[in-house]
């Protein structure tokens, strides 16, 4: 079980590192172990090896005033890598590692050295400025972030919006346009309907007159070709001798046509101008 201190901290344990029964209360700087109070007291103070270690208070972890202290390493006994019985010295500054003196006549020699404590205080002094640097572009991104997730929201809440008024301006042209031709249809069928009457009335007319003509024709060319002189006297009895009256009703026919007032199907320009746009405004980045 861990829990979080601090930004500069990693996740320290809940329980000592000694007896791993009570909870934590210091840290030894130097052995880099977290402590309870009894173990700390008993075990850790009381030992030679550890007797003039640097203690701190849990709580004082990652504070300011801390941070100067948990950087005072012990580098007079800083053990060797190659040869773990010797101390490191010195800094080689051609292979950029801490040395021991047998190191700097084994494989060293030429080399230029440096003192250990500057070379650390360097580093460190170079690794705090890198830690300003960064914390510095944490803030710059989360800065960002939240302005990109701003203009995300904006964005996608405009593009509804303006998506909505589109579908809503096509409804509504739709409802206007089906009334309009309605409207326009009602309009054709008043100017229609009454010619139609007149001309199928008059069209009758025609029909049946020479229909009945046409009948009586019929009847005259077969008494024509009749030898019975009998036959020709009966029919000329019967026979209608007077022709139906033409109709003297003039017929002026009023055509009608449709013109379209814009064509949309090929002009994007007449399109925008009936149906609206869609411009960028200077809101958004």
């Amino acid at each position: 079980m861990a829990f979080p201190h601090s930004n500069d901290e990693a996740q320290i344990p809940a329980l000592c590192q000694f007896c791993e029964e009570s909870y934590i209360k210091w840290k030894c700087i130097n052995c880099d172990l977290f402590l309870c109070q009894l173990c700390n007291s008993r075990i850790h103070n009381k030992s030679k090896a550890s007797k003039d270690h640097t203690i701190i208070n849990l709580k004082d972890c990652g504070t300011a005033e801390t941070k100067s202290t948990t950087l005072k390493v012990d580098l007079q006994n800083m053990p060797c890598t190659i040869h773990s019985e010797r101390k490191c010295w010195v800094y080689c500054n051609n292979c950029a590692i801490p040395i021991c003196a047998d190191c700097s006549i084994e494989s060293h020699q030429k080399h230029e050295y440096k003192q250990l404590d500057a070379v650390f205080n360097a580093i460190i002094s170079a690794i705090d400025d890198l830690k300003k640097r960064i914390d510095h572009d944490i803030q710059w991104y989360e800065h960002e972030k939240l302005n990109l997730e701003q203009f995300l929201s904006d964005g996608d809440k405009n593009f509804q919006n303006t998506k909505d008024k589109i579908i809503e301006t096509e409804k509504e042209m739709k409802d206007t346009i089906s009334r309009y031709a309605s409207d326009l249809l009602q309009e054709l069928e008043t100017k229609w309907r009454p010619q139609e009457i007149k001309i199928k009335r008059e069209l009758s007319h025609v029909v049946k007159n020479k229909d009945d003509l046409v009948n009586r024709k019929v009847i005259i060319d077969k008494t024509l070709q009749s030898h019975q002189s009998s036959d020709i006297f009966s029919v000329s009895k019967s026979l209608v001798k007077t022709l139906p009256e033409k109709s003297k009703t003039m017929i002026n026919l009023k055509k009608t046509n449709f013109f379209q007032g814009f064509n949309l199907k090929n002009s994007k320009s007449e399109m925008s101008a009936v149906f609206g746009n869609i411009k960028i405004v200077s809101d958004l980045e």
